[in-house]
């Protein structure tokens, strides 16, 4: 079967621009000696729709493999909606070619029904394609029953039919991801990450965020000896890429992380990483193991510095769990960078400057501030915009909705845009510019 597989993330207002990993990752459990493969990443595209029509006229392909990263870029000051241009995507494909379309990413799991009744491909995946794709890929090629597939969605006697997802529980039986599929020179030019996925799933309970449902709550770590070896085979690939640590969150738990550490160091990879990092879980110990085996710079996840604030956000952490965790940070010469989420339920003049007042006397790589939260599916904050009446029960948020705390409607953004002129490494969104801050900072070996 000749299998066209199609990246159409194009969103580049990110601090570290990851390559389409899960993307690859998919891609590596197809074995090319029976299948033909070839991969369309609309990343650079500087005209989508006749790149991807090249493509489909010259491969024609008999399946098409949609991926879908983000529907929007979650700002509310500065929104952009993705979802059109992906299905702009897809119905070249139904013009150009008579090919099945089947479509996944990170995106469609969050909203799955809402996703195939807008974008109608013959199929989706939700869940981690890496076990559902070639299974349907087999039963599509073999003219099999496919309702058994995990995480598959379709439409069946007029309705649309959702199967639960499946989530990896043993990466040992899976292939490297295909990265060389990608052009990851071009990554590196606009500050990119060659990624690796280490774990998944996320215990963690923020009042805002999908990831326990779209991910599970159940951690699932890769053996470490599995991740160093992917590491060394990542380092001869792009040995001056830096590599992103995909994983909810990197130090959960502290051991684990440790023990990666050493593992880098004892194999003698000369390499340079980052990954989000909770505060809770940073000692001195991990701090200094994070620098020896080049950890450059971290994502510390916070998104308040308020107490009342950080309550209010189920973040599980203290002002003085921050402090002492950028302190550490300092201490061993790791740069950092924060995302603040000003906004959620309560949040107030008080809360702002408490956060702010916090800040000034930190010297951060970055801080990036946002003004309004992404209302998602099955979280916290989705049930209570419904208590309050901000949106309906029966919305499916594929569209972005924002929730905006009154008392901080009116003056906050004028209030933020003035501070963060107080200095160059505040940011009231995360620039475009902001991936050269991060590559500069990451200097070559």
């Amino acid at each position: 079967m000749r299998i066209l597989f199609l990246s159409t993330n194009r969103f580049r207002i990110e601090v570290v621009q990851p390559m389409p990993i899960g993307l690859a990752c998919v891609i590596a459990g197809i074995d090319e000696n029976a299948h033909a493969i070839e991969v369309v990443d609309l990343m650079f595209s500087e005209d989508p729709a006749a790149e991807l029509t090249a493509a489909l006229e010259r491969f024609r392909p008999e399946l098409v493999a949609v991926s879908i990263r983000n529907t929007d870029n979650l700002s509310h000051l500065a929104p952009q909606y993705f979802l059109p241009e992906a299905k702009q995507m897809l119905d070249i494909c139904r013009e150009v070619s008579g090919a099945k379309i089947v479509v996944g990413g990170a995106a469609f799991t969050t909203v799955p029904e809402a996703l195939f009744e807008y974008l109608e491909p013959d199929f989706g995946i939700a869940g981690d394609g890496e076990i559902a794709f070639p299974q349907l890929v087999e039963c599509i090629e073999n003219d099999t029953d496919w309702s058994e597939v995990p995480g598959l969605v379709w439409r069946a006697n007029g309705r649309v039919r959702t199967n639960a997802p499946a989530f990896i529980e043993d990466w040992n039986g899976l292939r490297l991801p295909r990265r060389d599929l990608f052009d990851l020179r071009k990554y590196a030019e606009v500050g990119g990450a060659s990624n690796i996925v280490i774990s998944q799933g996320c215990p963690m309970r923020c009042h805002y965020c999908d990831d326990p449902h779209r991910l599970g709550r159940k951690q699932r770590r890769k053996a470490v000896e599995q991740v160093i070896d992917e590491l060394e085979a990542m380092s001869a690939e792009a040995s001056d890429m830096p590599i992103f640590f995909t994983a909810p969150i990197f130090n959960s738990p502290a051991s684990n992380a440790k023990k990666v550490c050493r593992g880098i160091i004892e194999r003698g990879l000369e390499i340079r990483w980052t990954g989000l990092i909770h505060p809770a879980f940073l000692d001195d110990e991990l701090a200094e193991l994070m620098q020896r085996s080049g950890c450059m710079a971290v994502s510390l996840s916070c998104d308040s510095c308020s107490e009342r604030m950080l309550e209010t956000l189920r973040k599980d952490i203290t002002k003085q769990q921050l402090e002492s965790a950028i302190a550490l940070l300092e201490k061993h010469g790791i740069l950092y960078m924060l995302t603040i989420l000003f906004g959620g339920p309560g949040e107030d003049r008080e809360s702002i400057d408490e956060t702010l007042d916090f800040l000034r006397s930190k010297k951060p790589l970055m801080v990036a501030f946002a003004l309004g939260i992404r209302i998602l599916p099955n979280t916290a904050l989705a049930e209570m915009a419904v208590e309050q009446r901000l949106i309906a029960a029966d919305d499916p948020l594929m569209e972005p909705k924002y929730y905006l705390s009154p008392g901080v409607e009116g003056w906050a953004r004028g209030y933020l845009e003035e501070v963060c002129a107080e200095r160059d490494d505040w940011s009231f969104s995360v620039l475009e510019e902001s991936s050269d801050v991060i590559s500069e900072a990451l200097p070559p070996h």
